[in-house]
């Protein structure tokens, strides 16, 4: 079942009523100097009157293509293209050639296929990156997925690098200009896209790597302690800081109102690399654990929530699963702290990801049925107790895999399945899902052929506490 406090998925709906100024009927249908046409643009985004089209006067010189460039952010057409296209069909036009006097009409509503019903659903997902949903590809990638049975999309809101996706009005945003990029420059619109396709909508946020703000603001870094205090590490900042959380915290709040369905919080953790010992964070380590820092942030992301029907959601370091207590202390992320916490629990079951000998198989990679049915059996009675669904990661790039192909895929998909996951969500960090959308479309169809090769070959005796890990 999809959780929320009431066991039920309130999606967040939409503002459907669009409304067309008296300043956008005027740019629609009079000329006027370059300066004041740029005005009556901006204005007519953001001051509409009820109303499911409008008409155009063509002026001298235009064309379609940039009339509907104009006009978009009157619209909740995504791209231009979109509002071209319907321009042609509300017109009744075959041809983009304009005449100076011809009356268009402009479609200000895209029309809706209405929301998908999530409750008892199984997830079926893709992570997209800003790049992408920055792009018209978003649309043909999530049509791509609907016709293989996928309902869900994840695209970034702040990835790794810390760019944010789109313009942010936070205050530490426009001070180190991170979102100087920003593809997505219409955050809700895109929503409404992926809402009309009948998608649930989740916004990823990267919240303690972030190496734009590890390079500008310094001072957010762990310190060093043979540095004489100098920065620590690479990319990582301070998850005990205060300034940090307050800056992911309002990042929260400002996705919040785009519409999304849920928000994920990813490496929401300490780091794990490097030399930790070096490493001093800004809590006392004789009162304060770090599974207590991590837990109050994520309480404190819950509270900028708790108004809201947008669903808490938080990856999971695939070993965590197992629970084993040197993996607690250097990633914070206690499960029985977090879980209370959350709707939906990801752990980041990728089998190139564990490294052999773990738990006595010398390369877990080939067998990603056993690792992520195990993992996923591991951590759903603990979730279970807390409502909160289990819907893992899963891999659907070559790094690390000998013969990766749609097989490898599927057997991941089947074992989520097997072990009682309510979904799953596949990742490609560059997007390239040619092989996962035909293992999908494979097991939509029924056409499903198990490996025979499942259970691994242990090296000796198995153990939760031997082997490396991820």
């Amino acid at each position: 079942m999809y959780p929320t406090r009431t066991n039920t998925l309130q999606h967040v709906a939409a503002k459907a009523g669009l409304r067309i100024a008296i300043a956008c009927l005027g740019l629609l249908c009079v000329a006027c100097p370059e300066g004041a046409r740029a005005a009556q643009d901006e204005e007519s985004a953001q001051h509409l009157e009820s109303g499911s089209d409008s008409v155009v006067v063509v002026r001298r010189g235009e064309s379609l293509l940039g009339i509907a460039a104009r006009l978009l952010p009157a619209t909740d057409f995504y791209t231009t293209g979109e509002l071209a296209e319907g321009i042609r069909v509300a017109s009744a036009i075959d041809s983009d050639r304009l005449m100076p006097g011809q009356t268009l009409h402009v479609p200000l509503v895209s029309g809706s296929r209405g929301r998908i019903a999530t409750d008892g659903t199984e997830v079926r997902g893709l992570y997209v990156t800003a790049r992408t949903a920055g792009s018209a590809r978003i649309l043909a990638l999530a049509d791509s997925l609907i016709a293989v049975g996928g309902n869900t999309i994840i695209f970034d809101i702040k990835d790794r690098q810390g760019d944010l996706s789109y313009p942010s009005r936070v205050p530490l945003a426009l001070a180190t200009q991170v979102d100087s990029l920003a593809p997505i420059r219409r955050p809700r619109a895109l929503v409404r896209e992926l809402h009309k396709r009948r998608l649930h909508v989740v916004a990823r946020l990267t919240c303690f790597y972030d190496e734009r703000l590890a390079v500008v603001r310094p001072e957010l870094r762990p310190r060093s302690l043979s540095g004489d205090g100098a920065p620590w590490g690479k990319g990582w900042l301070d998850p005990s800081l205060p300034q940090v959380q307050d800056y992911l915290l309002e990042i929260v709040t400002e996705v919040s109102r785009f519409g999304v369905d849920e928000i994920q919080l990813d490496y929401v953790r300490f780091p794990t690399e490097g030399d930790l010992a070096d490493a001093l964070f800004d809590f006392d380590t004789w009162h304060l654990a770090k599974h207590e820092v991590i837990t109050e942030f994520v309480a404190r992301t819950r509270g900028r929530l708790i108004d809201t029907n947008v669903l808490l959601a938080a990856d999971l370091f695939g070993v965590a699963a197992w629970g084993r207590e040197a993996d607690l202390r250097r990633l914070g992320q206690k499960l029985t702290d977090l879980l209370p916490l959350l709707d939906v629990a990801s752990p980041m079951l990728y089998p190139s990801h564990f490294f052999g000998p773990f738990l006595g198989i010398e390369r877990p990679s080939d067998y990603p049925y056993y690792l992520v049915q195990a993992g996923v059996r591991r951590l759903k009675p603990l979730a279970e107790a807390h409502g909160v669904d289990v819907r893992p990661w899963l891999q659907a790039f070559s790094y690390g895999v000998t013969g990766f192909n749609e097989q490898y895929v599927t057997e991941q998909i089947l074992a989520a399945r097997d072990a009682g996951a309510q979904g799953w969500m596949l990742w490609h960090p560059a997007n390239r899902f040619d092989v996962s959308l035909e293992a999908m479309r494979t097991l939509h169809n029924g056409r499903v052929v198990e490996s025979s090769r499942r259970q691994p070959e242990f090296l000796g005796k198995q153990t939760v506490e031997g082997g490396s890990d991820m």
